[in-house]
């Protein structure tokens, strides 16, 4: 639910940046093009840190709640920023059509589109790029949005498919809202491959855990569709 409110605010904020700047300013093809080349970068950094930040958080609740934090400590990492140059080329594509101001409406859903694709690949990749890294992880799975999930997402969730390789790429398209969540080892399994069976050195206590396993169900109930 936070990547949404992310995504929904960037969205927001991009459609009121193209209306004031491009479409009021009485800008041409051209000049939006360049205008936007050069300040999308910017204008997105903050929404992909928020994205990939809310992940690795979610990913750091959800491992210490699964107990997994109690055999192998992990940090996870931030998912570097998308390149400026897909920025380049969204702009470029969006705007190709462009002949006169009846068509800047098409182009603005294409770039928000775009826009809100490369922000929550911000999240998708944090989780994922951790899912692999995380010896405690069994990899990733894709999730979606309940009705909100289209047909395309809804396909490959059904497969259940269970990802552990850096090579396999999250399916996203533009408006996407699925997202990438992990799948964790049993603690009895870490225990053996950690430990050797011995008993696992605690270093949180059973209240700690409880009160986070409580917060996710809080989540759960209080956003079904997550």
């Amino acid at each position: 639910m936070t990547l949404q409110r992310v995504v929904d605010l960037a969205d927001l904020d991009l459609r009121a940046f193209l209306e004031g700047e491009i479409r009021a300013g009485g800008l041409t093809a051209s000049e939006g093009r360049e205008l936007l080349m050069e300040t999308l970068p910017g204008w997105a950094a903050p929404y992909e840190n928020a994205s990939a930040t809310v992940a690795a958080d979610l990913y750091d609740q959800k491992r210490y709640a699964s107990g997994v934090d109690l055999v192998v400590p992990y940090a996870p990492a931030l998912a570097p920023p998308a390149e400026p140059a897909r920025w380049g080329i969204l702009a470029s594509w969006a705007l190709a059509p462009v002949v006169d101001e009846t068509d800047w409406s098409a182009a603005f859903q294409k770039i928000v589109g775009g826009a809100h694709r490369t922000i929550a690949d911000a999240h998708r990749n944090t989780t994922m790029g951790n899912a692999v890294a995380d010896r405690g992880a069994r990899g990733w799975k894709r999730v979606g949005r309940g009705s909100k999930t289209c047909d395309f997402c809804k396909m490959l969730i059904h497969r259940g498919d269970v990802y552990d390789s850096i090579s396999v790429q999250f399916k996203s398209h533009d408006h996407c809202r699925c997202a990438a969540e992990t799948e964790f080892e049993s603690i009895e399994a870490l225990e053996f491959s950690e430990l050797g069976g011995s008993a696992r050195k605690r270093v949180q206590t059973d209240a700690d855990r409880a009160r986070v396993r409580e917060w996710l169900r809080w989540e759960r109930d209080a956003n079904p569709d997550f």
